[in-house]
């Protein structure tokens, strides 16, 4: 008998297979996904970064050869005639000069500094060419070499340039050209159409001249040298095709349990899919104490009656506000008794009218790491917002970052930080910005005339918080450049840079070591103050001690900087300008530069060997800032370490900017800051000099000093105190605008002169005050 046989199709899909199958996509196509994030990319970066470096190295020798062949024929010139009077030679323009007239402003086209320069290091040894703007702000390839007794110029336009620019190959991606002398930033010459990125810039320096090559793949370029992400996933999904297949080989044609899952049917306890209205009810918790039925519960405590009271002693309107508090160009007292959290609240009421008034709806708020700074900012915050004021609280930070937020804001350009500075540790106060200015002078004065009379606006209002430290990090991140490791020490002084400033310095590559960084307001290892050699000395011996490049010293609030060399030498403010405006003066001749009656006189020598403008100036933050924005200067410092730059910066007071600048200008003249220091003119002067008097005396001494005085043979310059200057050096005597005493410095050819000039101020000191004697 014949036999029907019925054949059993195997199902194409189990239910089993649901759990197995997205595991198995997720090993395949996770690995392929971690395959390619830490093996393949990494591989691809490097080998487009390879091929994009040969790029820049082939276009950086294709301008090479250019250079090269210029020189020679230069070197092979002998003009027929010689004159400063510039004769053309095809597109190159010919003009001889002997030493006498290396000056600018000679010949026809006349010279300026930078061909001066050029055409005397000529003399010396053949320089390399360099592209310079001409009288029409147009680039021109100058070359120079030795003619005879004098020096040969030769100049072409910028288009013999670019017909050989014109031969790099533009399609593969964007090539940049810069110049970079060795003391200044790069100067763009030179752009190609820009391409999508597919890799980052390779560089290559042309050989014979000043300029860099920077090559950036296109992505046509880096997918020719990548493996392609495609072949990646589409090996996983082959391989997950190939899993799901071996799967489905094993579940029976029967539709039965998988082999993964008879043990869980095979009377293990079922897995619960949900939740009974049992499970919802609560369960008794045996070790809460037993609460009988109707008892009352215990409602929230109310405000503890001792706080209440703090708050309504705070809105007690007061007209007992210290006059003396309210100084030159901040607000500074003792904090708790002149300055209190009534006086904070009032304040606050008062600059959120201000505020209002000039039309910003918006206050920024800082403070500094002192034990009174926070209190005192909440009540702050708190009149701000009763004045109709928002307000945002960016936390503890360095007045700097403050004076950033400010600068970069774009609901507001106003702020106040809670600070004394450099005071000692029992002092508080507050510096303010209203409208991108210091809120100086008069404007503290009517201030403290709206906080007696109560006038204030009312409204509602929000508070915000917001962390700025992060942007100010990446804006100096991205605009200083250091070459190496520099092993810098940073101290701190226990003040609001603490953090802050180890975190910059690592991220722009130095090997920091920290003394005194961690925020203490009770300043316990010395005065934060910079400005006086007594609180260097322990910097100056971790210096020497860990043999580093730099040690770097910050007030209270981050605002003030002094430097120690390697060797240990202290490097005052106004020597660190005269650093500052050279670099600065090479790229911007003409540029004003502002310093304060207590720098050195050849500070001012300098800035007009440099082609500059010098300005001297009244000390103190808030008038430095003021001049600045009203000559436009690029640069501006006083003695007592507030250093302004406005050159690629934003002109307010910054020390760890300014130190950063320094080690820049270091890394770019391969110099140590004693080598530098060598190349500026040599004076002998005394640090600061605080002669303590009585806070209400100390304006009427300097008034009394200016009719009573006796200094022959000397001008005297008034702009702030009384400097008095002679032949052979000069003298100081100032009210000082943060502390109760007199402000001394001396400066001179010599260390007798420097005697001399001392002894005759201190002598009319005791004239009209027998107490005054000089430490």
């Amino acid at each position: 008998m014949a036999s029907n046989i019925q054949t059993e199709k195997k199902p194409l899909w189990h239910s089993g297979l649901s759990l197995p199958a997205l595991l198995a996509a997720a090993l395949w196509l996770g690995g392929a996904y971690l395959l390619m994030t830490h093996v393949i990319d990494g591989r691809n970066a490097n080998s487009v970064q390879r091929a994009a470096q040969q790029v820049a190295d082939q276009q950086a020798a294709q301008l090479g050869s250019f250079f090269a062949a210029q020189q020679q024929k230069l070197a092979n010139f002998q003009p027929a005639q010689t004159s400063s009077i510039a004769s053309a030679t095809g597109q190159t323009a010919l003009q001889f000069f002997t030493p006498e007239q290396l000056q600018v402003g000679t010949g026809r086209p006349p010279l300026n500094f930078a061909l001066v320069d050029l055409l005397k290091r000529s003399l010396e040894q053949p320089p390399k060419p360099e592209f310079l703007r001409d009288s029409n702000n147009q680039w021109r390839l100058y070359h120079a070499r030795t003619h005879g007794e004098g020096a040969l110029l030769a100049s072409q336009p910028f288009t013999a340039f670019e017909r050989v620019l014109s031969e790099l190959d533009q399609r593969i991606g964007h090539i940049q050209i810069q110049q970079q002398f060795l003391d200044g930033p790069p100067q763009d010459l030179w752009r190609s159409p820009v391409h999508p990125a597919g890799g980052d810039a390779a560089s290559a320096a042309v050989a014979g001249s000043y300029l860099k090559v920077s090559f950036t793949p296109s992505t046509a370029f880096a997918a020719d040298h990548s493996i392609a992400v495609g072949w990646i996933y589409g090996a996983a999904l082959i391989g997950l095709l190939a899993s799901l297949f071996g799967l489905w080989k094993t579940v029976p044609a029967d539709g039965g349990a998988a082999p993964w899952e008879k043990s869980a049917r095979s009377g293990r306890t079922p897995v619960k899919k949900g939740l009974s209205k049992d499970d919802l009810a609560p369960k008794p918790n045996p070790s809460a104490p037993a609460v009988a039925e109707g008892a009352p519960t215990t409602a929230a405590a109310a405000p503890k009656l001792e706080e209440t009271s703090r708050r309504d002693l705070m809105r007690t309107p007061s007209t007992d506000i210290p006059q003396h508090v309210f100084r030159a160009y901040d607000i500074r007292g003792i904090a708790g008794e002149e300055i209190n959290e009534p006086f904070a609240y009032q304040l606050g009421r008062a600059l959120g009218t201000i505020a209002l008034q000039s039309g910003e709806k918006l206050l920024l708020i800082g403070r500094d790491g002192r034990n009174s700074s926070e209190l005192l900012r909440d009540c702050l915050i708190e009149g701000i917002l009763e004045s109709g004021c928002d307000a945002v609280d960016l936390g503890l930070i360095p007045s700097p970052v403050l004076y950033f937020a400010c600068a970069k804001g774009k609901n507001t350009s106003s702020g106040v930080m809670v600070t004394a500075s450099h005071n000692p540790a029992d002092y508080n106060g507050f510096k303010i910005v209203m409208n991108g200015r210091p809120l100086a002078d008069e404007k503290l004065i009517q201030l403290r005339a709206l906080m007696q009379s109560g006038q204030f606006a009312s409204g509602e209002a929000s508070n915000s918080q917001q962390d700025v430290r992060d942007a100010y990090i990446d804006e100096i991140f991205n605009d200083v450049a250091l070459a190496g490791q520099p092993r810098i020490v940073i101290d701190a002084g226990n003040g609001a840079t603490s953090e802050l400033a180890p975190e910059l310095f690592e991220q722009l590559g130095c090997a920091v070591d920290t003394l005194y960084c961690e925020v203490d307001g009770n300043f316990p290892n010395h005065a934060p103050d910079p400005s006086r050699p007594e609180n260097l000395q322990d910097l100056i011996a971790r210096v020497k001690g860990e043999a580093a490049d730099l040690g770097i010293a910050l007030d209270g609030d981050g605002d003030r900087v002094t430097l120690v060399t390697a060797s240990g030498r202290i490097v005052w403010a106004d020597q660190l300008v005269m650093l500052l405006a050279r670099d600065i003066l090479a790229r911007n001749p003409g540029s004003d530069i502002v310093f304060d009656v207590k720098s050195t006189r050849a500070l001012a020598n300098l800035v007009t060997q440099y082609g500059g403008r010098p300005i001297m100036w009244k000390t103190g933050h808030a008038p430095m800032k003021e001049k600045m924005l009203e000559t436009g200067a690029l640069l501006g410092g006083e003695l007592s370490g507030h250093i302004f730059i406005k050159d690629r910066w934003y002109g307010f007071d910054d020390g760890v900017y300014a130190a950063a600048r320094i080690l820049e200008i270091m890394a770019l003249r391969e110099q140590t800051l004693d080598e530098l220091l060598e190349s500026l003119p040599l004076m002998v002067n005394t640090p600061e000099i605080l002669l303590p008097v009585a806070e209400q005396d100390k304006f009427a001494l300097i008034d009394r000093l200016r009719a009573e005085g006796q200094f022959e043979q000397a001008d005297l310059n008034t702009i702030d105190g009384l400097r008095i200057e002679f032949a052979d050096g000069w003298g100081l005597v100032r009210a000082s605008n943060t502390t109760a005493a007199l402000t001394l410095r001396f400066e001179a050819d010599d260390e007798t002169a420097l005697a001399r000039i001392r002894d005759q101020i201190a002598q009319q000191l005791q004239k009209i005050d027998p107490t005054l004697v000089l430490p």
